[in-house]
């Protein structure tokens, strides 16, 4: 999915009552794209941004980051995201899990 078809089902999870604020933090950060030589200039913006994105993966690899850095915080985070997308991995809501 594109980030912002993620930014878009995370929204609707939040008002749904589904998810909290703080349960979408580690999804709202994978959904940032920051180039590399921005310098201040911040996060690509989504629109036409019709890149598709493995949520699971990126998931995956934070979690691998966080184990290499002893990051509880965020590994706990990033566990949490996980559990939530395979809860949803097979609703039509948007998230698939599937490259």
């Amino acid at each position: 999915m594109t980030r912002q078809d993620m930014r878009d089902w995370v929204n609707t999870q939040i008002r749904s009552g589904e998810m909290s604020l703080d349960d979408s933090r580690p999804f709202m950060a994978m959904t940032m794209k920051i180039p590399v030589n921005s310098g201040l200039g911040g996060e690509v913006a989504l629109g036409g941004d019709d890149t598709r994105y493995d949520f699971m993966q990126k998931a995956r690899d934070g979690i691998q980051g966080a184990l290499s850095r002893n990051d509880e915080t965020t590994l706990k985070m990033l566990k949490s995201a996980m559990s939530i997308m395979q809860g949803h991995k097979d609703q039509a809501v948007g998230v698939n899990t599937r490259a």
